[in-house]
């Protein structure tokens, strides 16, 4: 009965059913038989049955826990043939046979579809995968193209020729600012936008903003309380580098070159601001960080110097903040007696604070002024000027001009008074137009007749030296030339320009009247050294 229930049910529970139904067969024991010989046969055979079924479980007896597969014969020689490995070596062949199948057609096939499905379907190549998305791209663009040029108005100044308009605001870009102290700031511009840069280098002479025969300003505006105020521009830049950008050292403040293949550094333009308690405009620049943007308009015409004719033959070489590298002028002397031409009249200029600009643009500028320049300028305390004293410095040097500075608090350099005052020269050349006016102003011919003739021999006696001085020797560099020309005497300065808060210029030149932009009897210092209004200019 056991080995019919083994196997019927070959489960594992089943087998554990078993076991404990065998486990718990129960011995079977007789009482007072009487019949020993009977009850010794019957216990050989329960005996004999005990062990069979202990022999049997024994088998059938689980090795593993109860979730494990039921066990197998081991004996068996199917099993053991399968298990058993494979001690043949596997030699890989070279040839394989590849078979294909045909799938079968669908239910309702025809023959005009059994014989499309069978041909062969083209390839997608490469460009024909991508050209779709590269089409969708390119239409994209042109559709935002599009929508912005007739939708979205550009912003001001973006399509215009030019750096600056006189008439419209033009944006520029804040990429660097300089403390020099709680007032000062240097401040370095360059135009947003680079449309103008296309008409450049066709008309630089015209298009270029740097030019000393001229001084001018331009308009920054206040946009919270629409308020302009006018600022000198410097053709200075900020040379930076990696070590500039990563705070180690600070960038070198230089001079452009006023070269046409780099746009003048991309437009860049420099301004000396000054932060005033009550200045809207000042404060306003003043707070603005690297990145900012500044409205500007411009430029706007201060001052043009007089016509000269030795302008046409003589053009004096470009300011560079090297002067060992700087090319001598061009033998003048030799012009000017070649071409019967009078001298170059020289200049005083009287600046104070941030007045100092308009002359140091004209002397950065290309075709500097071409005399000489006497320069007062005045301060509260030294260092104001900041990395700017350097060129100041470079250009006496050059023995283009002479500086004299005046400090409140430093009693080495006085306050500007009357003895600073030089009476001034005649002009050693007068427009036709000008002469004319002169003359009417001039009741008796006979002061014209000795006013000329006091001229013509002054004129003389300068042709003598400049034929002496014209046999000399040639420079290798300006700083050679300037060790010889500074012993020279110079003239006196026949036009003096004042820039300056009203109150200095009230009390070198008199009062102007910015409202109607009349500038005013001379009056002042300059005007008791007998200087009037054809040889006094107020900025």
């Amino acid at each position: 009965m056991i080995n019919l229930l083994y196997r019927s049910r070959t489960g594992p529970r089943q087998l554990q059913r078993l076991c404990s139904v065998t486990r718990t067969v129960p011995k079977l024991i007789r009482f007072n038989s009487n019949n020993n010989g009977e009850k010794e046969e019957k216990d050989e055979i329960i005996s004999k049955k005990d062990k069979e079924n202990q022999i049997q479980y024994d088998s059938i007896k689980s090795k593993s826990s109860s979730a494990s597969p039921a066990p197998f014969d081991a004996t068996n020689s199917h099993i053991t043939d399968y298990l058993s490995k494979d001690k043949k070596p596997y030699i890989p062949k070279l040839k394989h046979e590849r078979l294909t199948y045909d799938y079968p057609g669908l239910p309702n096939q025809d023959d005009f579809t059994a014989v499309n499905n069978n041909l062969h379907q083209k390839t997608n190549s490469r460009w024909a995968r991508y050209f779709p998305k590269i089409l969708t791209v390119v239409v994209g663009i042109w559709g935002a193209y599009t929508i912005k040029v007739w939708f979205f108005q550009p912003e001001e100044g973006a399509k215009s020729q030019n750096i600056l308009d006189q008439d419209s605001f033009h944006k520029f870009r804040i990429t660097h600012k300089e403390k020099i102290d709680e007032e000062h700031y240097l401040i370095e511009l360059v135009p947003k936008y680079t449309n103008w840069q296309y008409s450049y280098l066709n008309g630089y002479n015209e298009k270029c903003l740097w030019n000393g025969d001229r001084i001018w300003s331009v308009e920054i505006k206040q946009p919270e309380i629409m308020v302009v105020r006018s600022y000198t521009p410097l053709p200075l830049y900020f040379m930076k580098s990696e070590y500039t950008r990563s705070g180690e050292k600070k960038p070198l403040l230089k001079v452009i070159n006023n070269e046409n293949n780099d746009y003048d550094k991309n437009g860049t333009m420099c301004i000396y601001v000054k932060r005033y308690k009550d200045g809207e405009v000042s404060k306003y620049i003043t707070s603005k960080e690297v990145g900012d943007e500044l409205e500007i308009r411009g430029p706007q015409i201060e001052y043009k110097f007089p016509y000269h004719p030795l302008n046409k033959f003589y053009s004096r070489p470009i300011f560079k903040d090297l002067p060992s590298k700087m090319e001598p002028s061009p033998n003048i002397d030799k012009i000017k007696r070649d071409n019967n031409l009078p001298d170059q009249d020289n200049m005083v200029f009287y600046a104070a604070g941030t007045g100092i600009s308009p002359i140091l643009q004209v002397l950065f500028s290309r075709n500097p002024f071409r005399g000489f320049v006497e320069v007062h300028y005045s301060a509260k305390k030294p260092g104001e000027l900041g990395p700017i004293e350097r060129f100041l410095f470079f250009l006496e040097k050059l023995d283009r001009i002479k500086l004299h500075c005046h400090y409140d608090i430093d009693p080495s350099n006085p306050r500007l008074d009357a003895k600073c005052v030089k009476a001034p020269e005649s002009p050693s050349y007068v427009s036709p137009l000008r002469s004319s006016k002169e003359k009417d102003q001039i009741q008796s011919s006979s002061d014209y007749f000795i006013r000329n003739q006091i001229i013509s021999d002054k004129e003389s006696e300068k042709k003598d030296e400049s034929e002496e001085k014209a046999n000399r020797t040639y420079y290798r560099n300006a700083i050679e030339e300037a060790s010889v020309t500074s012993k020279w005497k110079k003239r006196d300065p026949s036009l003096a320009i004042v820039c300056g808060p009203d109150g200095y210029i009230n009390y070198l030149a008199g009062t102007r009247d910015d409202i109607t932009k009349s500038q005013g009897p001379v009056t002042g210092l300059l005007g008791k050294k007998g200087w009037d209004n054809s040889n006094v200019y107020k900025l």
